[in-house]
């Protein structure tokens, strides 16, 4: 297989995908079929199966690709931002704020990113552990540079790493009705200010 043709089976399972996320936005996962996602792709149903054997496969993959975003972008920031206030709020906001910004897209986004959907549950779990061990060296690493203490409040980076994506959880749930995105991102930078505060960092603002 040459390159081009290479590029070509991407180019293809990338829009099988972008149809079904648009699709799925709009009108839920029951009621999106395969003929819906392959004439919005612009290719026959036959096509489809080439690439994935079912609409529930689809699913998977679309909330896998999803969840890849969230953690790529949380291993940058873990990477390359400093100092230790700036790379925690990065990184919440590249799995809470990125998700919060999709439940606001439609109604039918939050099954995609639903992590108690039998569809993708297994995928959510996989995920929410790999992102506890990104956060968890991130808060080690500051700890060994004197960034942030923990020792003085009994915990260890593990148990700090749960408690800051516990809290950052339940920001979008907390009250009768959910804060406007603006809300959302204030009350998420805060947390990281009382957070990094908290455990004897210091804050850039």
């Amino acid at each position: 297989m040459s390159p081009k043709d290479t590029i070509g089976l991407r180019e293809k399972h990338e829009a099988i995908l972008a149809a079904a996320r648009t699709l799925f936005g709009h009108y839920g996962y029951r009621r999106t079929s395969i003929d819906d996602i392959a004439q919005e792709a612009g290719i026959a149903k036959g096509t489809v199966y080439l690439y994935f054997k079912s609409k529930e496969e689809i699913f998977r993959a679309l909330s896998q690709q999803l969840l890849d975003h969230v953690l790529a972008h949380a291993e940058e920031a873990a990477e390359t931002v400093t100092p230790i206030e700036l790379c925690l709020r990065a990184m919440v906001e590249a799995k809470f704020g990125y998700f919060f910004d999709l439940m606001h897209q439609s109604a039918h986004v939050r099954e995609l990113i639903d992590a108690k959907n039998s569809l993708c549950a297994d995928l959510f779990a996989q995920a929410d552990q790999r992102y506890l061990r990104i956060l968890t060296k991130t808060i080690a690493t500051a700890v060994a540079a004197k960034e942030l203490r923990l020792a003085e409040v009994g915990l260890d980076p593990t148990s700090a790493a749960e408690l800051l994506i516990r809290s950052a959880s339940g920001l979008s749930t907390y009250g009768a009705t959910s804060p406007t995105q603006t809300a959302f991102r204030r009350h998420l930078h805060a947390l990281v200010r009382v957070f990094v505060v908290g455990l004897g960092g210091r804050i850039t603002s």
